[in-house]
């Protein structure tokens, strides 16, 4: 019995390339789309400071989304709800911050002064009186349920919040 001939050995491996090269653009766009959603959030210890100031002009709530990296959950929270049309639609109410308390000894700091202990960690902080709300759910969560409980917060919690969206 003859052998296959080298161009049918060929093709599995065409296949694999073509489908490579299909997919492996998708997956950066997608992650791409989710990096520029959140460029407009203050970003670790340097970001936190602008948004106190900013804070301090406005009397906006600050919306605090601790996370590192290799957190599944924090991905999830990331590409799924921060970056949705309904949290969106939120996001004028507060001024977003994102730490990595894992980047440097600054953000770590912050996480301590907040008193967090595990990812994703969520916090509505208000002013005047200051207050520190968590929203709770952050996990394997549907970003209108989300932003719900966002809002819950805002308005049961911080009484003096206005929320629009």
């Amino acid at each position: 019995m003859s052998s296959p001939s080298p161009k049918i050995k060929r093709w599995p491996v065409v296949l694999l390339i073509i489908s490579a090269a299909l997919i492996l653009p998708a997956v950066l766009l997608s992650q791409l789309a989710v990096d520029v959603s959140l460029r407009q959030w203050h970003e670790n210890a340097t970001g936190y400071q602008q948004a106190l100031q900013e804070q301090s002009r406005s009397g906006k709530p600050l919306a605090l989304f601790f996370h590192t990296d290799w957190c599944a959950n924090c991905k999830q929270l990331r590409k799924e709800v921060l970056v949705s049309a309904p949290f969106n639609q939120f996001l004028p109410n507060v001024i977003p911050v994102k730490i990595d308390p894992e980047s440097g000894p600054s953000e770590k700091a912050i996480a301590d002064q907040f008193g967090v202990v595990g990812y994703p960690t969520f916090l509505l902080v208000s002013t005047n009186p200051r207050r520190i709300v968590p929203v709770t759910r952050t996990s394997h969560v549907k970003p209108e349920e989300f932003v719900q409980a966002c809002r819950k917060a805002l308005h049961s919690a911080l009484p003096n919040t206005p929320s629009r969206g």
